[in-house]
């Protein structure tokens, strides 16, 4: 039959063979794409949860994976830390590739200790414009890598510090990080933190710029603010029903009933950690807006409040929705360092028109007045207003401080970081020879009248930029990157400060929210002996899992957390780490947020 087929029919037989070999090579295709996909979310699964790779050796999870394919092989530990490895030198290759072109850069650093201080983690961001004046985020994937232009960050890594916390192992572990994706550190301009003494410290010790977290500081007054003894005393009733409905699953429904039954919307008072920035302010409003809900409760009554302990309660809220509108709004990444000066002047014109009688309202004016004025000394947070064109020359935004300081402070800036074009390096002239008279008055002369030139050409932009501001500037909600975009040829100088100063957000709320995750993985019994290298491939592939997430589902509000009915939702899960756009609510007397 194959011999009569060969002779008689060679065109038919060449044809039935070509199609079982492409059915054949499809049916391959299809399952080495299902293994990829397979292998990388059983990666992810075990990079964002507490199970060790010893659990694929598990007999019952093999059994399972073989029903559900009997041709699919599951990795093996020592496979799973390769891939490990694999992803994250691929996250490396590719930013490496991205980072070639940056010319300043500011870093967003911080730490996470263990209960015992046995183990501290460090994680870190770079924050750049590119020539394009595009701020960008890197979105990981596991077969690409997405650039999405209306965000600001790329994640380096995470992690853990030999020894301990101080400020020359935390300058070891930034130049370990960035030299493995070819940065070199005298690119590094500043940095946005807290208040951390090792990290304020390591960028004084660089004579790098220090920008404190404008959200960290505005927490920091709310902080005083709910130590004031008449608020603490009501927020401990606050805290105690908050307390106890995290703990009673039964109370929690019932709560949860009356609230649906009374079309009370919005998150209901469950505590928040104690990381949160502003969580009292937060959980007060949640309070008050659930306030009728109580009496579903069998022991009610201790959690109700009288008629001055609600005066109390409203007036600190009151007072403290504007601090707590400009917290959520510092949190977005898609926010600028120029914004906080102007932030902090909002609020303390708002405060200081208020009713100065009461101690809430002389607490939050002269704390408010204490950082609004430390900002005013920050030559890079001026830079950074001067730069943004909704708030240049702006009347009420500077306190204390002249727009012809900051003036200077760009002139002098862009003498002493003016850039070296490459055609001035590469002359195909040989170089003159030097003259004999260097030291004359004429040669003297000379070399003044030629450096003055650079200055004189910044001042005339410096002329120009403040006449096109006052003649027409761009609406409070424009990006400040697009008016130097289109401006960039006719202020060369100008447009290339702004390029450097305006590169970092407000806050550093995207590494804060990481050591959530990291916390439950170094606290584990069952994961606290990896390697050093395991482990920061580990937590690297379970960050950019997180990032992973965000960029495919749309973020839930502040409202809708810890909405199930379940007991997981006292905590934030690895999701969490990454701040909410939330809606707020706002007070009659608040200035609009920024």
């Amino acid at each position: 039959m194959i011999t009569h087929l060969r002779s008689d029919h060679p065109d038919d037989l060449r044809k039935a063979e070509n199609e079982r070999k492409g059915k054949n090579g499809a049916k391959n295709e299809k399952n080495s794409r299902y293994d990829n996909d397979a292998n990388s979310n059983l990666i992810m699964a075990l990079s964002t949860s507490n199970v060790p790779f010893r659990f694929v050796k598990n007999e019952y999870f093999k059994k399972f994976c073989l029903l559900l394919n009997p041709d699919h092989i599951v990795m093996s530990p020592d496979a799973i830390r390769r891939k490990l490895a694999e992803n994250s030198n691929k996250y490396i290759l590719e930013i490496s590739k991205k980072v070639g072109d940056l010319e300043k850069c500011f870093i967003a650093c911080d730490g996470w200790d263990g209960r015992y201080e046995n183990v501290s983690l460090y994680a870190l961001f770079v924050y750049f414009v590119d020539k394009d004046f595009c701020k960008q985020k890197l979105v990981w994937f596991d077969k690409e890598v997405t650039w999405n232009k209306n965000r600001n960050l790329q994640f380096l890594g995470i992690q853990k510090l030999d020894g301990k916390s101080t400020a020359e192992n935390i300058g070891n572990l930034i130049s370990k990080l960035i030299r493995l994706y070819g940065i070199d550190f005298c690119k590094i301009m500043g940095g946005i933190t807290d208040a951390a003494s090792n990290l304020k410290s390591f960028l004084n010790r660089n004579d790098l710029y220090h920008i404190h977290c404008a959200a960290h500081s505005i927490s920091l007054i709310l902080e005083e603010a709910s130590a004031i003894p008449k608020v603490a005393q009501v927020l401990a009733k606050v805290n105690r029903l908050a307390a106890h409905l995290s703990r009673s699953k039964t109370d929690r429904k019932k709560f949860r009933d009356r609230s649906a039954a009374l079309k009370t919307k919005g998150r209901i008072p469950l505590p928040f950690s104690v990381t949160r920035w502003a969580g009292c302010v937060m959980l007060a409003v949640a309070y008050l807006e659930h306030y009728q809900s109580i009496s579903a409760l069998d022991a009610f009554q201790q959690f109700l409040l009288d008629d001055n302990e609600k005066k109390v309660l409203n007036h600190f809220i009151e007072m403290t929705t504007p601090f707590l509108e400009a917290i959520h709004n510092a949190e977005s990444d898609a926010t600028y360092c120029s914004e906080i000066v102007p932030q902090y002047a909002s609020l303390y014109e708002f405060v200081s028109g208020q009713n100065q009688k009461t101690r809430l309202v002389k607490l939050l004016t002269s704390e408010t007045l204490k950082r609004y004025s430390k900002y005013l000394t920050n030559d890079v947070a001026l830079l950074a207003v001067y730069c943004d064109p909704r708030f240049a020359y702006l009347d009420g935004v500077l306190k204390t401080v002249d727009w012809e300081d900051i003036e200077r402070n760009a002139v002098n800036y862009c003498e002493s970081s003016r850039e070296v074009r490459p055609a001035d390096a590469t002359g195909t002239e040989p170089p003159a020879k030097k003259s004999n008279n260097q030291n004359t008055f004429f040669s003297r002369f000379l070399e003044s009248k030629r450096q003055s030139q650079p200055t004189e050409s910044v001042r005339t932009e410096i002329v120009n930029y403040e006449a096109i501001i006052m003649a027409g500037r761009p609406s409070p909600s424009s990006c400040p990157l697009l008016f130097w975009k289109s401006n960039g040829a006719r202020f060369p100088q100008l447009s290339r400060l702004a390029r450097h100063v305006l590169c970092s957000p407000q806050s550093s709320a995207q590494v804060e929210r990481l050591f959530s995750r990291c916390g439950e993985l170094v606290s584990s019994s069952r994961r606290n002996r990896l390697f050093t290298k395991t482990m920061n491939d580990l937590l690297l592939n379970a960050s950019l899992g997180a990032l992973k997430k965000l960029s495919e589902e749309v973020r839930d509000k502040e409202e809708s957390e810890s909405d199930e009915d379940s007991d997981d939702d006292i905590g934030e899960d690895v999701y969490s780490m990454w701040p909410r756009n939330a809606t707020n609510r706002r007070s009659s007397s608040a200035p609009p947020s920024l």
